[in-house]
């Protein structure tokens, strides 16, 4: 239990020096954000996965499931929930993929959310993939393995 915890701390502190060098100007393109609010991208020619920019801050909270698929690959959902401020559900706003391996359902079309402030692709790989997406100027990275669980 403690190794997790150092390993969250680590992460969380890699997150927020990432945070700081985007703040200064050290890093160019793009903005994580791990279901916290922040600052949405900002606009230039380099971003990736072009949407059209949602009208408040959006909080975006987006995961697999499974979160880990089997060795050989498979398939997994893709869930992206978008909130508001506030925690109000998010509508309407346009969610665009991209993965590093594998291919996506949507293709790489621009998604819309529903009256949840949800929307889901399918992910099909064999291999670990990095997941990026925009949700209406919020650009947010996460990974699903594949593979065995590592050991604890």
């Amino acid at each position: 239990m403690q190794r997790a915890r150092t390993a969250t701390r680590r992460f969380v502190l890699t997150r927020r020096l990432f945070a700081a060098l985007l703040m200064a100007g050290a890093i160019a393109g793009c903005h994580e954000s791990k279901g916290r609010p922040g600052a949405p991208a900002p606009p230039s020619a380099t971003t990736p996965l072009p949407v059209k920019k949602a009208a408040e801050d959006v909080v975006v909270a987006a995961w697999a499931e499974p979160r880990r698929l089997p060795p050989g690959g498979g398939q997994s959902q893709i869930i992206v929930r978008l909130r508001k401020r506030g925690g109000a559900p998010y509508e309407g706003v346009e969610v665009r993929l991209q993965a590093s391996n594998g291919t996506l359902f949507s293709g790489g079309r621009v998604l819309l959310t529903d009256t949840a402030g949800q929307t889901r692709d399918r992910l099909t790989t064999r291999r670990s993939t990095e997941i990026t997406l925009n949700a209406g100027g919020t650009v947010y990275r996460f990974r699903v393995p594949v593979g065995p669980a590592p050991e604890s």
